[in-house]
């Protein structure tokens, strides 16, 4: 095994809770697909399982906070319900280079996902908070002129407001229309909900 290998190795130890947790049960069987040397995969299943841990805990808690920055409303404090959906975000979701990209991604979690014990209209707001930071980077196109208005079954940026104080909103669906408007030379966008046509 090269020593980018080895590294690379130690790094999915670090970022992959699953990885993770089968190394820690039975550090032979997770390593053994892997194509490692026997020194190599020996010296791996040495690797101090405390260390591994508190460094998987500390990636694991700087994604949520990556995430949290993007993302104001997605705390635990207030939504206790988001914890389990954490885990299973840092479980399935490879982490992203750039904290904008981290939290694209768990909109991105939010919007495929069934997720029973939260409003049905959290993957509105994922889909809302996805489009917002997206067009302020670049990294979805506007129109060539004018704002983009996107159509949603609940008035998302009035529920955002909300999520200020802690809990969920109780909202019917109503179907709203949300302007955003690029500001030039800032990595930034308006957003407002027209009125209905």
């Amino acid at each position: 095994m090269s020593y980018p290998r080895a590294l690379e190795v130690l790094a999915r130890l670090h970022v992959d809770p699953r990885f993770r947790e089968a190394w820690r049960r039975d550090a032979p069987t997770a390593l053994a697909p892997l194509g490692l040397t026997p020194l190599d995969a020996e010296a791996l299943q040495r690797v101090d399982p405390v260390v591994v841990e508190r460094a998987g805990r500390m990636m694991d808690f700087h994604r949520t906070e990556r995430v949290r920055e993007q993302l104001p409303w997605v705390d635990e404090a207030k939504r206790p319900e988001l914890g389990p959906l954490r885990a299973r975000f840092l479980q399935d979701v490879l982490p992203e280079v750039l904290n904008r990209e981290e939290a694209i991604a768990y909109c991105r979690f939010l919007e495929a996902g069934e997720h029973a014990k939260l409003p049905a209209y959290v993957p509105q707001l994922a889909r809302c908070e996805r489009l917002r930071l997206s067009l302020a980077w670049g990294l979805a196109p506007m129109p060539a002129s004018g704002p983009l208005v996107e159509s949603f079954d609940y008035p998302v940026l009035t529920l955002l407001a909300a999520l200020d104080a802690p809990g969920w909103p109780p909202v019917e669906p109503k179907p709203t229309r949300v302007e955003y408007l690029k500001v030039p030379g800032l990595p930034a966008v308006m957003s407002r909900e027209l009125p209905s046509p």
